[in-house]
């Protein structure tokens, strides 16, 4: 299976793939060993990104591109698994994904999801954008099956009636035909409180109804439009969803204020639910991003 190789370094694992009964559903390799199921996600570091699409990039920060963000992964926090956002990639030209891949490789580190933030409208009156939108999930489909990273994040499509969420789910109906076909899992994420809410993401897939559109789980996202209980809430809903990827923070700065959620109580959320996939660190609060995710990475450690 195309996950075997680079996981290599990995004792041991647990295979999540098809038997006869369910052979369309999603297929990879999970490791079971808790470091091995730790990635970092270069978005709480994107002020080091150095980057064409990457507008957050700092100048007066030492930069790295993915290549570099890989070693510094593996020397500073001593795991595995990346989560590159896709206006952090020096270019997503096939040539260049295959160099990055054999990169990755050469460090021993691999792709647990790609986060994909380009703007397209899948909703829009005009065929040819509608096409063109799907054309570049199609891409960074292309570019998970190169890397191999068992899945890619897109948000629901935006239609011009937000209520009219069928519409928005047939709207990418061709990306998810497309990543089935490449075995690669399409997640929503539980981002923003009001247009992808746990509680609207969770009814896009539910309609959407195929193994390749999952929910992406954020352990602190919820805090944006709730409180602890709210947040935990909403984390236990997605998990019921969730196949390969969820996100771990233990605080949200929220309008310049800081709600914090408990990580034992999140983990054991996602026990409960027989989640076996990655979790990646995603630092998104006041603390320096070094040492949240060190932070981060220790707790996981000790709860996963």
């Amino acid at each position: 299976m195309k996950l075997l190789t680079r996981r290599s370094v990995i004792k041991g694992a647990i295979v999540c793939s098809a038997s006869a009964a369910f052979a369309k559903m999603p297929q990879a390799t999970f490791p079971v060993d808790p470091r091995a199921r730790i990635a970092v996600a270069t978005y709480p570091f994107r002020a080091f990104i150095k980057a064409p699409g990457n507008s957050d990039y700092d100048p007066k920060k030492p930069g790295m591109d993915l290549t570099s963000f890989a070693r510094f992964v593996r020397t500073e926090f001593k795991v595995h698994g990346i989560e590159p956002l896709d206006s952090h990639f020096t270019s997503s030209e096939p040539d260049e994904i295959r160099k990055l891949r054999a990169a990755f490789d050469g460090v021993g580190v691999y792709t647990v999801n790609i986060p994909v933030d380009e703007k397209v409208d899948l909703c829009s009156d005009d065929e040819a954008k509608r096409h063109a939108g799907n054309a570049r999930y199609r891409h960074w489909i292309d570019v998970a099956v190169l890397l191999g990273s068992p899945s890619i994040r897109v948000w629901i499509p935006k239609c011009s009636d937000p209520s009219d969420l069928p519409r928005a789910v047939r709207a990418l109906k061709p990306t998810l035909d497309y990543a089935a076909s490449r075995n690669v899992v399409v997640n929503l994420e539980n981002d923003n409180p009001v247009t992808a809410s746990a509680e609207r993401s969770l009814a896009a897939i539910k309609l959407a109804n195929t193994p390749y559109l999952r929910a992406l789980p954020d352990f602190g996202n919820g805090l944006m439009g709730g409180d602890e209980r709210f947040n935990a809430q909403n984390v236990k809903d997605m998990f019921a969803h969730a196949w390969n990827i969820a996100h771990v923070k233990d605080a949200e700065d929220v309008h310049g204020k800081r709600k914090t959620a408990s990580l034992a109580e999140l983990f054991g959320i996602a026990k409960a639910s027989g989640y076996r996939g990655y979790y990646s660190m995603e630092s998104d609060s006041d603390v320096d991003p070094m040492v949240d995710t060190r932070h981060l990475i220790e707790q996981s450690l000790l709860l996963i």
